[in-house]
């Protein structure tokens, strides 16, 4: 799956909200994961056009920051997409790795036998890869109910 021509969002996510973080990634954003600790690491995101998301009160109020107030990862996510005003059509499902924020890249089948559960091999036929940590990703049924979470979540049909 390749980069989008044009502007897209990003993301620095405080470490603490790291289920937030994969949700975003799950949603195709470009979301990293940083423990925030310096005012300097803070502005060198913002530099660079990224929204820093923390529920860190030091950084409350600092441009380009937004603070996160709930616990619940779901509700955290519902929060920014509401104030950030993300629409649906900027949704590009499961085109990065929940893991290291790497785009995946398209896997030949043949590639992915003896990578993946022999089961999975015969009753697929698209797999992906991540080029930073070489996970290996297929539709299966684990993002379809990812994909359930989020729609009623967000009232989308995703």
């Amino acid at each position: 799956m390749q980069e989008t021509p044009g502007t897209e969002r990003c993301f620095v996510v405080d470490t603490m909200l790291g289920k937030m973080a994969k949700w975003l990634r799950v949603l195709g954003f470009d979301t990293r994961s940083e423990h925030l600790t310096q005012q300097e690491q803070v502005e060198f995101y913002v530099a660079r056009s990224c929204l820093v998301l923390t529920r860190n009160q030091r950084w409350c109020g600092h441009p380009g920051v937004l603070c996160v107030v709930d616990n619940d990862p779901m509700r955290q996510l519902q929060q920014v997409i509401k104030q950030v005003s993300i629409a649906p059509d900027e949704i590009q499902l499961l085109r990065r790795c929940i893991l290291c924020n790497k785009l995946l890249n398209q896997l030949p089948r043949e590639e992915a036998f003896g990578l993946v559960p022999d089961y999975v091999f015969e009753t697929h036929s698209t797999f992906y890869r991540c080029p930073g940590c070489q996970r290996i990703y297929w539709r299966g049924s684990h993002p379809g109910r990812m994909l359930k979470r989020l729609s009623d979540v967000l009232g989308w049909v995703l």
